[in-house]
């Protein structure tokens, strides 16, 4: 999770100048912020790997507490680490992908990115079902077929979108002699360095907060760790309202920011994050709505049902208030300002 949410503020500062540079037709600008996330992932993705191979089963270990429920935290900790030693090879082309993926919706082309992650789902939920419990005459290799099927879904992902890309040039003209070498201009680098180096920092933060409160909730044993699960599982899904609204937000926004129409930019701003709350007031009636019936599904014990219920429930109940930061934050974002946020 810190390394995904680690990507993310990697490709921010470069994605609100590409945007930028995509709104008043530079397609230089584009292709050297696309080389600049490259860069900067790979960057990351190494040092992510370096600390997960050298301090992994610490790290894993933090979130091992035994609790009121019991549990067999050394079993644990074996998947934990199985699973870990697998993930590494989907590492890479997961990196990658965001560097694509960002670039494309920033230059308005949303329906790949889409299709090719709608793709990746359908791969990881075949190859769970076939991987983990062994069908089809394959292995039965559990946390490790769980693992192996991620990251088959990651590399069909890099596959569609940058292949995709390098397939359609006349649509992609930033993509044009994009590996031909990894010059980026001084100028160029430092401006989107200015910008994205508050965002690195302040994701890192989040996502490093984020993980905290989890070893919090992992103190108090294995139950709660399964219900907050269950409840991240559904939350996740109903998440990607007001995470694509924000990303929305930021590309057309910045486009139109890019193109010099102030007047412009306010209005489809407010209208924007608007429509934001409202549809994350609706999902947010769905959540509550669902909280009994969605933990049923689980083979676990009702403690653990009930206190998923709850968890799904408060994150109902906040849905709006997610929904208005996020785009707010965007807004902010597209237009620079990311000291504030």
């Amino acid at each position: 999770f810190v390394f995904f949410i680690c990507l993310i503020g990697a490709t921010a500062g470069a994605g609100i100048m590409g945007a930028q540079y995509y709104g008043s037709g530079n397609n230089d600008g584009v292709r050297y912020a696309f080389r600049f996330k490259v860069l900067s992932c790979l960057a990351i993705t190494a040092v992510c790997m370096f600390v997960m191979m050298n301090f992994g089963d610490s790290l894993i270990s933090a979130f091992l507490h035994e609790g009121e429920g019991g549990g067999d935290l050394a079993a644990t900790l074996s998947f934990g680490r199985q699973y870990m030693k697998v993930m590494y090879i989907g590492m890479i082309p997961f990196a990658l992908t965001q560097a694509y993926s960002s670039t494309l919706r920033e230059t308005g082309q949303t329906v790949v990115p889409m299709a090719a992650g709608i793709s990746a789902v359908c791969v990881n939920l075949f190859f769970n079902y076939v991987l983990i419990f062994g069908k089809f005459g394959a292995p039965a290799l559990g946390v490790v077929g769980a693992a192996a099927a991620t990251i088959l879904s990651r590399i069909v992902e890099l596959a569609l979108v940058a292949g995709w890309s390098h397939k359609n040039k006349a649509e992609n003209p930033f993509i044009e002699g994009v590996y031909r070498n990894f010059k980026i201009p001084g100028a160029v680098a430092t401006k989107i360095i200015r910008v994205g180096a508050p965002l690195l920092i302040n994701e890192v933060l989040w996502a490093l907060g984020v993980s905290m409160l989890a070893q919090c909730y992992s103190v108090r044993g294995l139950d709660v760790v399964a219900a907050v699960n269950i409840s991240n599982t559904l939350s996740n899904v109903f998440n990607v309202v007001f995470i694509s609204m924000g990303n929305a937000t930021g590309i057309i926004i910045g486009q139109i920011l890019g193109s010099g129409d102030l007047k412009r930019a306010r209005d489809e701003d407010t209208k924007m994050i608007a429509f934001s709350i409202f549809c994350c007031i609706a999902t947010g009636l769905i959540m509550f709505c669902i909280a009994p019936l969605f933990p049923q599904i689980y083979n676990t014990s009702e403690t653990v049902r009930a206190l998923a219920e709850s968890f799904i429930r408060i994150v109902g109940l906040c849905m709006p208030i997610y929904g208005f930061v996020n785009a707010a934050y965007f807004t902010l974002r597209s237009g620079g300002k990311t000291v504030i946020t």
